[in-house]
């Protein structure tokens, strides 16, 4: 409760200053953005997991999609009728139960998926 209640004051305050000084303030929703960070932008640029959830932030603002890699597509057999943030769903609940993946350092070393990833059915 107290977490929360700081959470919210400091974004009434940030909002606050913004608005003094003519800054818009976009908010997006924060959902899957350090699964879709990790997967798909830090081994490829070398980042840290905290800065590619906020690449993926950034690219939400944009009203950019953040689709599956190709790689992940095909092995999860997406099914095109569902959004986008389903098939999220689906591989962090893979990732959870994997056994590869203990800590965030290794999302850097997976080459292929294929270990992590188990054939899913489409529902």
């Amino acid at each position: 409760m107290l977490s929360g209640w700081a959470y919210s004051q400091f974004f009434e305050t940030l909002r606050a200053i913004c608005s003094n000084r003519g800054i818009y303030i976009k908010e997006v929703n924060p959902a899957y953005t350090s699964l879709i960070g990790m997967v798909k932008y830090a081994r490829m640029y070398g980042l840290s997991s905290d800065v590619v959830a906020a690449l993926a932030i950034a690219r939400r603002g944009m009203r950019l999609s953040e689709r599956l890699p190709s790689a992940l597509t095909a092995r999860l057999g997406v099914n095109p009728s569902r959004h986008v943030w389903h098939w999220w769903s689906q591989l962090n609940k893979q990732v959870h139960s994997s056994t590869i993946i203990n800590r965030r350092h290794d999302y850097y070393g997976i080459s292929n998926w294929d270990h992590v990833v188990k054939p899913m059915t489409t529902s």
